[in-house]
């Protein structure tokens, strides 16, 4: 299994830090795991939206999983000098750790605010950047950004609808060989979305001991109070919506259907 060490994902895996009988987990960012998952060295993971539409034909969905927000994720950012409007061919540091944010940043910049800035990698004297997790949670704190810019807010205030950042994907060759023990691991996701928030601040100091909080608790807490696990009609047509404008802007050659295990 993969797992994502950010803040946004402890609710899916407190409860296994310590080990899950029949699990081993690879932890990295969400480009990471789209790399393991695409090369069959992962049979399943919370990982990009996007990822899926790239391999449809290769991938199916844990149902009724996602991770989203409802309005703002806080740990999906855009980080700028100036306002997104003003970004016209300044360059824009792209996420290393994302394709979903970066892709949904490249629809927001040409269907929603009409700018085509220089997107780059890394780089310190960009004029804004892309960020997600907990690098995200930590450089909006910093006090280098004059303009903080929640892609997923952005994107429900301008389509109406919550759009995931990451699906729960399960490799076709897997589910059709380990059918039992996704089915179980799917349980335990969801026992573990229950306990967390049943309990969050037990849950976070497991998680802290694991992973160190990248802000103070009761800020940690708060940033749980607008994500959002449940993958929903809503999140289904969000999904097919951004894939669309995907394709339009010639970053996927399809829109595919969602195809769940089951």
């Amino acid at each position: 299994m993969g797992r994502i060490p950010f803040l946004v994902c402890a609710p899916y895996f407190h409860n296994s830090l310590s080990g899950l009988p029949g699990v081993r987990f690879a932890d990295g960012s969400p480009r990471l795991l789209n790399t393991l998952l695409s090369s069959n060295q992962i049979d399943c993971a919370p990982s990009s939206s996007f990822e899926y539409a790239l391999h449809a034909d290769k991938y199916r969905l844990l149902p009724g999983l996602c991770t989203s927000g409802r309005g703002e994720v806080k740990s999906v950012l855009l980080l700028s000098q100036m306002p997104w409007e003003e970004l016209n061919g300044k360059s824009v540091s792209l996420s290393p750790d994302s394709e979903t944010s970066n892709a949904l940043f490249r629809v927001l910049c040409q269907f929603r605010f009409k700018v085509a800035p220089s997107l780059v990698g890394p780089a310190e004297n960009a004029s804004a950047l892309v960020a997600i997790g907990d690098y995200a949670l930590r450089e909006s704190r910093s006090g280098r950004w004059l303009y903080r810019y929640d892609l997923a807010e952005v994107w429900q205030s301008w389509r109406g609808t919550p759009l995931p950042f990451g699906l729960w994907i399960v490799r076709s060759e897997a589910w059709e060989t380990r059918r039992t023990e996704l089915m179980e691991y799917s349980k335990h996701l969801r026992d573990s979305l229950d306990s967390f928030f049943a309990d969050p601040v037990a849950a976070l100091k497991t998680w802290n001991r694991h992973y160190p909080l990248p802000m103070p608790m009761n800020e940690a807490l708060d940033f749980f109070q607008t994500t959002d696990y449940a993958l929903t009609s809503q999140h289904e047509a969000a999904l097919k919506d951004f894939y669309g404008l995907c394709r339009e802007a010639g970053l996927l050659f399809g829109a595919p259907a969602l195809r769940f295990v089951g």
